[in-house]
């Protein structure tokens, strides 16, 4: 009976998941494609306390068919920052093996960090220490401004730190279901 509890659980808590996942996605998906204008004056007419007002990037108009998506696009997306463009001259002018070199110091770096931090404040094993190091370090790294210009680096060390977060996490899970057998 135990076994067939945890499989119904198991089988309800995906169905949740891919629900609840599915139903964010179409969720954002129409939010997204309502015009932009429309949807802004209706918020405006009702007082509505969040309006999309902070969304408007400057010099970009509005007309009746653009859609709160491209709106967001135009938003996120600066293409005439001076300082991107000068920081893009600066970086590409150093050596590519130079510039993997001194990103992987920086992500090590993180990593470094959250690993010192671990050890003094917790009471966590150095190998968990590690591996969890190694993923928040990832986290961070992503989301600072580096010199490989791309999300490669980024997605190569996010991908390291979930591989190593994944090995212990099965080896833990095989290690409890053969100390119940």
């Amino acid at each position: 009976m135990v076994i067939r509890a945890k499989i119904i659980w198991a089988a309800v808590s995906v169905i949740c998941l891919v629900t609840i996942t599915g139903i964010i996605y179409t969720g954002s998906r129409k939010i997204l494609s309502l015009p932009f204008r429309q949807t802004n004056d209706l918020l405006h007419k009702n007082d509505f306390p969040l309006t999309l007002d902070f969304l408007i990037p400057a010099g970009f108009y509005i007309d009746e068919k653009v859609t709160v998506k491209e709106v967001l696009y135009h938003r996120l997306h600066k293409p005439g920052q001076k300082a991107l463009l000068f920081l893009s001259k600066v970086v590409e002018s150093i050596p590519v093996k130079y510039r993997i070199t001194a990103t992987t110091v920086f992500y090590l770096f993180w990593t470094l960090l959250f690993l010192v931090f671990f050890r003094i404040f917790t009471w966590m094993r150095y190998s968990t220490a590690l591996i969890l190091s190694f993923l928040l370090g990832a986290v961070v790294y992503f989301f600072m401004p580096d010199f490989i210009m791309g999300k490669i680096d980024d997605g190569v060390f996010l991908a390291w730190g979930l591989t190593l977060f994944g090995l212990r996490w099965l080896k833990k899970r095989k290690s409890i279901s053969a100390a119940k057998r």
